[in-house]
């Protein structure tokens, strides 16, 4: 039913475990993202949107924009979300639903954005061929010539195990891409053991999205660190407050996938206020599924 809405409260808590293996005293990006739809899709449930479907169907994001408007920390305190759905519509099995977001806290929104998640069968899930018309980047022989590669940094400020959702970088040209800003591929194996398809979907294992948009930011942070220098008392912000950031999934990683690879274009660079804005995208096994547009990353030094 469109126009529905919802309050939700989540309890930050003051030693919870990712700001520990994030090594940074602001929430990670892919935390506060599950704090703004998760309510989305207890609405959903609630409203009875699957029981109008004789098959089972899988409940995945398919789009979303969203700001960040101030940093959230452990003495945040209570988060409350806010989501409204804001359109339904049925096809070939299919529903999609549109929705509006807002997390606050005390003092009013730190995460804003809008959102469209879809129910799926998994004979649709299974036959999905990912980002239509992608056109990834391919460096030319001169950068491929000068690129680096290594593991990825283990120490602070990077993110400890548990977080760490990138490997290694494989390909990484600081002058590269199409503006000359830098270009970045790094690439994670999968291990069907891992805590979070133990915890996201309930029979219904996959990794969150979010995570693979923390992937691509923990790259952003690779990139920042290079070009600034920066030590373990380093800053970033979860995601450049103030700014856009959109993503479109179209695909997922399960269990049985062996390899996911993450790209970055640096679309611009603010030298001043240590800025990094970025374009790219996630591919698994060789299917690129996610597209990221307007990602950015503030470090304090």
């Amino acid at each position: 039913m469109a126009g529905a809405t919802v309050e939700a409260e989540y309890d930050v808590p003051v030693d919870a475990w990712y700001f520990r293996e994030s090594r940074q005293p602001q929430m990670p990006f892919s935390v506060l993202l599950e704090i703004g739809l998760q309510p989305c899709g207890w609405l959903a449930a609630y409203l009875g949107s699957a029981l109008t479907s004789p098959i089972d169907l899988s409940f995945r994001n398919l789009d979303g924009k969203a700001v960040q408007h101030r940093a959230v920390t452990p003495a945040s305190g209570t988060l409350t979300v806010h989501v409204k759905i804001t359109r339904i519509s049925s096809s070939g099995g299919m529903i999609i639903q549109g929705y509006d977001f807002v997390v606050s806290d005390s003092d009013g929104p730190v995460y804003s954005g809008d959102t469209v998640f879809g129910f799926f069968s998994k004979e649709s899930l299974a036959q999905q061929v990912g980002v239509r018309d992608a056109k990834l980047y391919a460096p030319p022989a001169a950068e491929l010539n000068r690129a680096r590669s290594f593991p990825y940094p283990p120490a602070a400020p990077f993110p400890a195990e548990m977080l760490r959702m990138v490997d290694s970088i494989d390909l990484f040209v600081p002058d590269g891409g199409p503006a000359g800003l830098g270009f970045i591929r790094g690439s994670k194996k999968i291990n069907p053991e891992e805590w979070f398809f133990k915890a996201h979907f309930f029979e219904d294992p996959v990794c969150p999205g979010s995570l693979g948009l923390e992937s691509f930011l923990q790259l952003l942070k690779v990139v920042a660190v290079e070009r600034w220098g920066g030590d373990e008392h380093s800053i970033f912000e979860t995601v450049a407050l103030g700014q856009e950031q959109r993503w479109n999934y179209r695909g997922q990683i399960v269990p049985t996938n062996q390899l996911v690879q993450i790209e970055a274009v640096i679309t611009s660079v603010d030298a001043a206020g240590h800025l990094l804005k970025a374009n790219g995208f996630l591919s698994v096994d060789g299917r690129t599924i996610y597209q990221l547009h307007d990602f950015t990353l503030r470090m304090h030094l």
